[in-house]
């Protein structure tokens, strides 16, 4: 079997390059690597497969003004679609446009059209349009002519939500090539259609599943593999993980006191994190120090920002472990690439400190995979300035899980937050079987196996008949 592995950005790499799952593709074939990354973040994992793995960039392309309005089109008839049931205010709320003139004239346009187009029918016409403009534009041929001399058995595109990924995966399917996607993220269904139109769609769930036949009507069942996510599967790396005493050492902590991990959001989910972290360093300070929790801070790994600097001078007794992602522009996910040094870090991360706190981040999944309690915070801040809430946040439909489980507890006011630190760290099993069946619910356990899943579905659907 030949598979080709269709890279756009360098979130993915995460998942399927720092996991098992190309060494799974390699004892079954032959593993062609077309990316759209850097060469330093490459090189590493040149180095790990050697020859076996071969790498190809992926054609640069200048994205025509049709196929960006249908994109962003498609996107927001979907949330108009489910306007009422999905609390969609909440998700628009978050796309206001910005930037130069034009791109506000085009998101303008792109949203008038999705609301026009705002029903189960509407989104598949615009799907379609979308894709009828991608295989008419000029640069759709480059990826066809690389396909039919390359001619691998499957496709797989590592990010639904990347529009570089888009006429690679329709030049695929129009010479018969299967293609199949991996769902990124827990919330990225309900926040509108993905760029990639994919014959296959590998999933976290059975709930994530029933999100994707909801959002998507034209997709059968037959083509949903519930796979779960690798991004989980370093927590039960044991040669990543170090002893407690050695790691909180070498981050210049006490191990005797408990850690709180503070994880920051990127600029646009969190506007308001450096006054969240100033709050806890207050609320910290006003415990006894003998007991007092340490604050360990991780900023989020795109947040290239200064905007912490100020609280981290004011409250100097915060430790700073910052990620080491190689990130090329501030605020920008596409840009940003996990190096397998950083999972390390994160699993020890995760495994040593005693409770995370931010605002509806999936670090809370983190730290419950090792049954550890999250808080998330849920009060606006009184001296912050915007039309950002936090009460937008935790209307987003992919938490609702959140709201019906309650596996995290919630901080509604800053005042409060010591006295919740305290009963959370003192009754760490309160919650546990809330966290379990919150784990259960959104990722396909075992946790540790999701990339030989991974692998299995799309070796099934390049031949069927295979035995499993």
């Amino acid at each position: 079997m030949k598979f080709l592995v269709l890279v756009p950005d360098g979130v993915a790499i995460r998942n399927f390059f720092c996991s098992r799952f190309v060494d799974l593709l390699l004892s079954e074939g032959e593993v062609l690597v077309w990316h759209a990354l850097p060469e330093p973040s490459v090189a590493p994992h040149r180095q790990r497969w050697g020859d076996s793995v071969r790498w190809e960039i992926l054609p640069g392309f200048r994205e025509g003004l049709p196929e960006r309005v249908l994109r962003q089109a498609k996107m927001y008839a979907q949330l108009y679609w489910n306007y009422d049931r999905d609390d969609s205010d909440a998700v628009l709320k978050f796309l206001r446009p910005s930037g130069r003139l034009v791109n506000r004239a085009l998101t303008f346009s792109a949203r008038n059209l999705g609301r026009i187009c705002g029903s189960e029918r509407g989104v598949v016409w615009l799907d379609r349009r979308h894709a009828r403009a991608t295989v008419g534009a000029d640069y759709f041929g480059t990826f066809e002519t690389f396909l039919e001399h390359e001619q691998p058995d499957i496709v797989f595109c590592t990010h639904q939500r990347i529009s570089r990924a888009v006429p690679a995966m329709l030049a695929a399917r129009s010479l018969g090539i299967p293609t199949a996607t991996f769902i990124y993220s827990w919330d990225n269904l309900p926040k509108g259609r993905m760029a990639v139109h994919a014959d296959y769609f590998l999933v976290w769930s059975e709930f994530m599943k029933e999100e994707l036949l909801r959002y998507h009507p034209e997709v059968t069942a037959e083509r949903v593999h519930v796979v779960g996510t690798p991004q989980f599967e370093h927590y039960f790396d044991t040669e990543l993980l170090k002893p407690r005493d050695e790691f909180i050492r070498s981050l210049g902590l006490d191990p005797s006191r408990p850690v709180v991990c503070f994880s920051g959001d990127d600029t646009a989910t969190s506007p308001h994190d450096p006054l969240y972290l100033a709050d806890l360093a207050r609320a910290l300070r006003k415990l006894p120090e003998r007991e007092r929790p340490q604050i360990l801070f991780r900023r989020c790994p795109v947040d290239t920002s200064n905007r912490y600097q100020s609280v981290l001078e004011e409250f100097p007794e915060i430790t700073i472990s910052d990620p080491l992602w190689l990130s090329q522009q501030n605020g920008d996910w596409t840009q940003a690439i996990p190096t397998r040094e950083d999972i390390a870090l994160l699993a020890n991360v995760v495994n040593h400190c005693d409770l995370v706190i931010n605002v509806g981040s999936t670090m809370a999944m983190d730290f419950a995979v090792f049954d550890k309690p999250g808080i998330y915070l849920a009060y606006d801040h009184p001296s912050a300035n915007g039309g950002w809430s936090v009460k937008d946040t935790y209307r987003l439909p992919h938490l609702r899980p959140v709201h019906e489980l309650q596996p995290v507890y919630w901080a509604y006011s800053a005042t409060e937050l010591g006295t919740l630190i305290d009963h959370a760290l003192s009754h760490a099993e309160e919650k546990g079987e809330a966290r379990r069946a919150w784990l259960e619910k959104q990722i396909m356990h075992p946790l540790d196996q999701a990339s030989t899943r991974c692998h299995q579905a799309l070796r099934r659907i390049v031949a069927p008949d295979l035995p499993r």
